[in-house]
């Protein structure tokens, strides 16, 4: 990307946010009659083209207005994010304690993911990152006709499921289970679990004759909780109020883009706070950008979340309105670091 000078880069800042607040192409005109801007018409216009020639910009019609390109809203969104002191992937809000009547991991996302989708008329998508959570007690209780409930607390909170033997487990084989997988998997991650189960089984299985097959079972649990790992929130009804999609045919294409999950994975798990859309290598979401944070607990990152919207999409009052909406809430959880600062690392 080529480096602009400080009055290019001030009249493409300035340009971009025309157009993100009007939707009409940029025309010299419009810009040479405000009010802090002291050059010509003329002059405006032979740098937007400038500016034009350097990829920051595209000519809509021959003899019309300009909008932003791919490039040009990167080199706005890089400021912006500069101007907040917010580098690459560092946009997250972190949760320090966790009430015990909310410790449930997919309970704790799902309200976060609510609260947002509420907030915002555009879709919410949720990468959990339940896989790198370390482990830190396995407790499994006895039901009822064989069933038997695995629960999993870590540093961030407690995954629970219910897995099935052959014969019904009693509550001293069970004490006994619980005892003997705690030796072996306290501090791995969930996915280092799982990995080594099968070969944890086979030392244990020598001494519990039953913990083989409580492993299957256990191993298919570990699977849902790492695998299962992209949920969203389309926001249909809410996403027609926004001018970009007030055509179906657009919804459609932006509802199936955000209903794959290997291209909202490849989003999610970009570096940058900001992912333009084209940057992405996918056709549907060409005209799209998505804004995303990691939401942290204790340390432990637990999940990347992304709002997908149009590319012309107010970056800069989005993020504050984000700061807002999970600074705010208190009963529950904590959404700022015990210093006061925006993230878990004190940034701004």
């Amino acid at each position: 990307m080529a480096k602009l000078s400080d009055r290019l880069e001030n009249l493409l800042i300035v340009s971009v946010e025309e157009y993100i607040r009007n939707a009409t192409p940029i025309a010299s005109g419009t810009l040479a009659s405000r009010s802090d801007f002291s050059k010509s018409s003329a002059t405006i216009r032979n740098d937007l083209k400038t500016l034009e020639q350097m990829g920051y910009l595209r000519q809509v019609h021959t003899s019309g207005g300009r909008v932003p390109t791919t490039m040009g809203y990167r080199a706005y969104v890089n400021k912006v994010l500069g101007e907040m002191n917010i580098k690459a992937g560092e946009l997250s809000f972190a949760a320090n304690t966790v009430s015990e009547r909310v410790q449930s991991l997919p309970k704790i996302v799902e309200d976060l993911t609510q609260k947002i989708s509420a907030a915002f008329n555009f879709p919410v998508v949720v990468k959990t990152k339940f896989a790198t959570l370390h482990v830190v007690n396995v407790t499994l209780v006895p039901l009822v006709e064989g069933d038997t409930m695995i629960l999993i607390k870590t540093s961030a909170g407690s995954l629970n499921g219910t897995l099935h033997t052959t014969e019904p487990l009693t509550d001293k084989q069970a004490e006994d289970a619980s005892a003997a997988l705690n030796t072996k998997v306290r501090g791995l991650t969930l996915r280092e679990m799982m990995e080594n189960l099968s070969n944890i089984a086979k030392t244990i299985s020598q001494e519990l004759s039953f913990f083989d097959e409580l492993c299957q079972g256990i191993s298919k649990q570990l699977e849902r909780f790492i695998d299962t790992n992209i949920n969203r929130n389309l926001n249909t009804i809410k996403l027609l109020e926004v001018p970009e999609y007030n055509d179906i045919e657009r919804v459609r294409k932006i509802s199936k883009a955000v209903s794959d999950d290997a291209t909202m994975s490849k989003a999610l798990d970009a570096e940058d706070t900001v992912v333009i859309g084209a940057e992405i290598d996918d056709q549907l979401l060409a005209d799209s950008s998505i804004v995303k944070f990691n939401y942290n607990i204790c340390g432990e990152n637990v999940a990347s979340i992304g709002l997908v919207g149009p590319d012309r999409i107010d970056y800069k009052q989005l993020i504050i309105a984000l700061y807002a909406l999970l600074s705010q809430t208190k009963e529950q959880r904590l959404l700022t670091d015990k210093t006061g600062g925006k993230n878990d690392e004190g940034k701004k």
